[in-house]
């Protein structure tokens, strides 16, 4: 099985990352001229978070923030205290009534930065929640490092895929894109079976399209799986 050779080379040439989902993608349910072969992908839980800190630091650039500014230059061996800088004459005695005005202010606005800081806290908790999601980048293989690793070459893909739009042709479109992703998630279970135990975390295996998302994951995780990644879906399907 050419899914279940490529994500098992993958997952052997990096035992140091933690592998925690297998998709099968790329295919759509739409009827077109031909049927094509699925895309393998896979994502570890490190790739994941080196791939959204990446993202996150090209928005602060994209913002025009500075990143390689030096946040703790007064912390630094080399930075001089306050006191040495007044005694150089250079901070005036004056400034420490400024000071006293200013925490003054700051001290009217306590109540109003910890308003903030709550409704941070909460923007932070819901970030979170959506960072889990089904929708979200830790579930779309298309967003993942191992993202679009065809299962075999041409002509041998090109051969496949006359084969099954024959097939479409001579039976019904509908009746042969079923009986695909049937075997599709028949795919998705081996490939967990098999993989399971090279995986330092219980791997979660599918089928992913636009048009059956939440109806072909409920098909292809176990009932376990899906309370403990997907417990906002409805009842799996019966």
């Amino acid at each position: 099985m050419a899914a279940l050779r490529h994500a098992a080379e993958v997952i052997a040439e990096h035992p140091e990352q933690n592998f925690y989902a297998i998709a099968l993608h790329g295919v759509s349910t739409t009827e077109s001229e031909n049927i094509s072969m699925p895309l393998l992908a896979l994502n570890s839980v490190e790739a994941l978070e080196r791939d959204r800190q990446s993202e996150s630091r090209e928005l602060l650039v994209e913002r025009g923030e500075d990143l390689d500014e030096d946040a703790d230059y007064e912390d630094r061996s080399d930075a001089q205290s306050e006191e040495q800088l007044r005694g150089e004459g250079l901070i005036d005695s004056d400034n420490e009534q400024d000071d006293e005005s200013a925490q003054s202010a700051d001290d009217s606005e306590e109540d109003t930065e910890d308003l903030d800081q709550v409704l941070e806290a909460i923007e932070e908790d819901l970030e979170a929640d959506d960072n889990d999601s089904f929708y979200s980048d830790k579930w779309e293989p298309s967003d993942w490092h191992w993202s679009s690793i065809e299962l075999c070459q041409d002509p041998a893909a090109q051969i496949w895929s006359d084969a099954m739009t024959e097939q479409a042709t001579q039976e019904g479109w509908e009746n042969t894109i079923k009986r695909y992703y049937h075997t599709l998630v028949a795919v998705a279970h081996s490939i967990r079976e098999e993989l399971n135990e090279r995986t330092k975390v219980d791997l979660v295996a599918y089928v992913a399209d636009d048009d059956h998302a939440e109806k072909l994951l409920e098909l292809c995780l176990t009932p376990q799986q899906l309370d403990e990644h997907f417990p906002q879906l409805e009842q799996p399907v019966q």
